[in-house]
């Protein structure tokens, strides 16, 4: 069989194990997050089908992608196993093909395609994510996604029964709960504006923020007063600030690079940004060791009882690398380790135990 011929055999049956693998926890997804949303329009105002279904699309592309991964290991377990089954690897072994030769159709279309995810299927299912998560806080009566992050600092937006708030600071203090450099524009329930407050510090104090040094101007006089210490009602918490900064998953790779030197720079906290950013950064590799622990499992000779303890095996694998994920994740989130190697550390381990067992599969 000519080089080029196994190649596209066997890279026509991996994309349809994966295709169809893919196709079918899609739509168990899709099922359950359509359940979930609907239970949420039914607490909203005028919550209907439709919404749930919209909703559900949004958000589509954002956890179909969370399974790939998992997609590409079981896919390929399914792939190499129906090969082995049918004495097709055996055969191509005994024709002096080596084991790399055999899997390397496979894990080529793996690391394009985490490629093709970084770079074009994330970045749109971000956006869709994004405009989900807008539809349900306005649904919710939550006037969400109020704090901004540019190159001169902070911006928030509050708006409530008395009016509404701008608020621009050049750095939040996540120490002493402190923003520093701020300017406030005050405008009443019709937009109308009623005044300019600058102050170098407001403290964040309960239910209000405490502005000291204060300098206040409004449009009916041209004098600047000047106030030691000027509360103003706010909701704002050091707590709800950063939860209200857009989250992770609604930014693309191009996106968190600059998100992440802007919020530094203006104190916001970096590290979930940091950690997604290398998360995604590692995907290739991430599917790429999903193919080679595949290989590991099931290109080894045929036996009685094999498929129940393939079975087993996978699932196992995908159970410690989820948790080893997860622990890594935790890990980084907290600070005990650097970001990167968070991100990158499951991707690794798995890529070098995989080599191991593949090295131990060839070499005996």
């Amino acid at each position: 069989m000519p080089p080029s011929t196994l190649f596209r055999y066997i890279a026509l049956r991996t994309v349809i194990a994966v295709g169809g693998l893919f196709a079918i926890l899609t739509c168990l997804v899709l099922l359950v997050d359509l359940i979930e949303n609907m239970r949420f329009v039914g607490k909203v105002a005028n919550g209907d089908f439709s919404l749930a279904l919209s909703l559900t699309l949004l958000r589509a592309p954002s956890l179909t992608q969370a399974l790939v991964p998992f997609v590409f290991l079981f896919g390929s377990i399914w792939m190499f196993y129906q090969l082995n089954k049918r004495s097709e690897i055996s055969v191509m072994r005994s024709a002096g093909l080596s084991v790399w030769r055999l899997l390397g159709p496979t894990a080529f279309i793996a690391a394009v395609f985490g490629f093709i995810v970084i770079t074009a299927i994330d970045p749109l299912s971000a956006s869709l994510m994004s405009h989900a998560e807008t539809i349900k806080s306005k649904k919710q009566g939550i006037d969400g996604n109020q704090v901004r992050v540019f190159g001169d600092g902070i911006w928030l937006r509050q708006r409530d029964s008395s009016g509404q708030l701008i608020i621009n600071s050049r750095n939040f203090d996540e120490q002493r709960e402190v923003l520093e450099g701020v300017t406030i524009w005050r405008f009443d329930t019709e937009s109308a504006f009623l005044e300019r407050i600058d102050a170098e510090e407001a403290f964040l104090s309960g239910n209000t923020l405490e502005l000291h040094e204060a300098r206040l101007r409004s449009p009916a006089s041209e004098v600047e007063n000047y106030v030691p210490i000027y509360a103003v009602v706010t909701t704002l918490t050091s707590g709800n600030l950063r939860e209200r900064v857009s989250p992770p998953e609604t930014m693309s790779l191009w996106q968190l690079p600059q998100f992440i030197l802007l919020a530094d720079a203006a104190g916001l906290p970096t590290v979930r940004y940091n950690i997604r950013f290398h998360e995604l950064c590692s995907t290739p590799l991430k599917l790429l060791a999903m193919v080679l622990i595949a290989a590991a499992f099931s290109m080894r000779p045929p036996r009685t009882g094999g498929a129940i303890q393939l079975a087993v095996l996978s699932i196992l694998a995908g159970f410690v690398l989820y948790v080893l994920s997860e622990i890594s994740t935790a890990l980084g989130e907290s600070g005990l380790a650097p970001a990167s190697l968070a991100a990158w550390t499951p991707a690794i381990v798995a890529s070098l135990a995989a080599i191991t067992a593949m090295l131990h599969l060839e070499d005996g």
